[in-house]
């Protein structure tokens, strides 16, 4: 019942406007002067060449800003990839002090570095493209905090059990 009234609603709001355009008045002068010849021959023709500079100058501007956006965009994209890799590496070498690692553990984390790898070409993609990629970057950033999440709980863990010398050891060798 809510759906027909909406629907009525709608089609009484388009038929209105409808009418309020189709009795409009169409260049008719509201005022009573005679109108000359040179009131109907064109003008704005005069202008175009100051118009085609400031378009021209407009579109210089909006490369400059779309190729600073674009850096940008690819700066903080090898940014958080690095700290990305630098995790998974921190990751895989301080999975050896700790005593519960598995098969699957090892998958999942394996897999987690395949689509992180995956998401940042995609994200790249988008980039060079001049397509919007915030959600992309956004979505990789939370990965990476994730990830340190995860690096925050094995330090502690390889800290209580064995210290942190073996590991930072294990890192520089």
């Amino acid at each position: 019942m809510a759906e027909l009234i909406i629907n009525v609603l709608l089609v009484s709001l388009l038929v209105v406007l409808l009418l309020v355009v189709l009795h409009r008045p169409h260049g008719t002068q509201t005022n009573d002067r005679q109108l000359a010849i040179n009131d109907f021959l064109p003008s704005h023709h005069f202008q175009f060449q100051e118009v085609q500079d400031r378009l021209t100058e407009y579109n210089a501007m909006l490369q400059k800003i779309e190729a600073l956006r674009r850096d940008t965009a690819i700066a903080f994209l090898e940014a958080i990839r690095g700290d990305f890799l630098r995790l998974q590496h921190l990751l895989t070498r301080a999975a050896k002090f700790v005593p519960e690692l598995t098969l699957e553990g090892e998958a999942h984390r394996f897999w987690i570095g395949v689509k992180f790898r995956l998401e940042c070409r995609l994200a790249r993609l988008q980039i060079l493209l001049g397509l919007d990629a915030i959600g992309h970057l956004e979505a990789l950033t939370a990965e990476v905090r994730l990830l340190a999440d995860c690096a925050d709980k094995a330090l502690n863990e390889v800290a209580r059990h064995q210290g942190l010398r073996g590991l930072e050891s294990d890192l520089n060798s």
